[in-house]
């Protein structure tokens, strides 16, 4: 009994040995399988690092690249900037203020012309590209609050441009910039009529304007324009080569020309001296 017992165990325990086995094997198989795939995927996967790797160090490098050109860039357009700034006097003598309305691009072919003629040429063709029939010009202006007490002659300034009668117009857009140019003072001063005292060198709207470079070009332009707006009289008899002279047109002793160029030159210097109040800010005194 006890030697059947001891051969039942041994053939039970061969089976179960065979069945471990089996079993193992067939469990083994997809074990080593999925093991195969996983080292192929770390294989792949190290390529894959050492490839971003490279990728990431090129692109530093070409950033590192483009960064410096990028600052190269901005320090020469920094400083043709700054140039173009210098020239905003040479550029009212050539009977233009500071143009603010124009890009950058614009502003540097500008400042590059030497002569009156081409400068007018320049900036006639400028407002018949970007806004021939002054629409944009006009509502710009009329949304001004400056302008506020010109609300019914400003629009027929721009009707009479539009029907080519220019000495219409001069007249009453030289009363208008006059205006708007006297406003710039700080309030206590509005009542005074003297512009050129207004703009001079060392006068208060200068002292505001001279905090900020492109604020001092618009003042600059603006009081170089103006100093030859706001001449003389010419002695009757003698040679007049300037066709806008503010007081001999506003007291009889000159007729308004009857250019479109002129009264696009009043225009756009009423635009700068518009944006000029923008940027100087004078506190309301206290009268107490």
């Amino acid at each position: 009994m006890e030697a059947m017992q001891v051969e039942i165990a041994s053939r039970n325990s061969g089976i179960f040995q065979t069945g471990a086995t089996t079993i193992a094997a067939a469990f083994a198989q997809p074990v080593q399988q999925a093991f195969a795939v996983v080292q192929d995927l770390a294989k792949q996967w190290s390529v894959f690092a050492s490839q971003a790797e490279a990728i990431v160090a090129n692109i530093q490098r070409s950033v590192a690249n483009t960064s410096s050109q990028l600052l190269e860039i901005a320090a020469a357009a920094s400083k043709k900037f700054h140039e173009v700034l210098k020239r905003s006097e040479d550029i009212a003598k050539l009977g233009w203020t500071f143009p603010s309305k124009f890009d950058f691009s614009e502003l540097v072919q500008l400042s590059e012309i030497d002569n009156k003629a081409d400068a007018d040429v320049y900036v006639l063709k400028w407002y018949e590209e970007n806004d021939q029939n002054l629409e944009d010009l006009e509502k710009r202006l009329m949304r001004n609050r400056q302008l506020a007490s010109f609300k019914t002659l400003l629009p027929q300034c721009f009707s009479a441009i539009r029907r080519a009668e220019y000495a219409i117009a001069i007249p009453s857009l030289l009363a208008i910039l006059n205006e708007v140019l006297i406003q710039l003072n700080p309030p206590h001063l509005h009542a005074s009529t003297d512009v050129k005292k207004t703009l001079r060198t060392k006068g208060k709207v200068a002292q505001q304007a001279k905090r900020d470079v492109v604020t001092a070009a618009i003042w600059l332009s603006l009081m170089t324009f103006c100093n030859d707006l706001y001449a003389q009289s010419p002695l009757v008899g003698s040679l007049d080569t300037s066709p806008v002279l503010r007081h001999a047109i506003q007291h009889g002793r000159k007729e308004p020309p009857n250019e479109k160029v002129d009264a696009i030159r009043l225009l756009h210097a009423l635009d700068t001296a518009l944006s000029l109040h923008e940027d100087i800010k004078f506190p309301i005194l206290s009268r107490s």
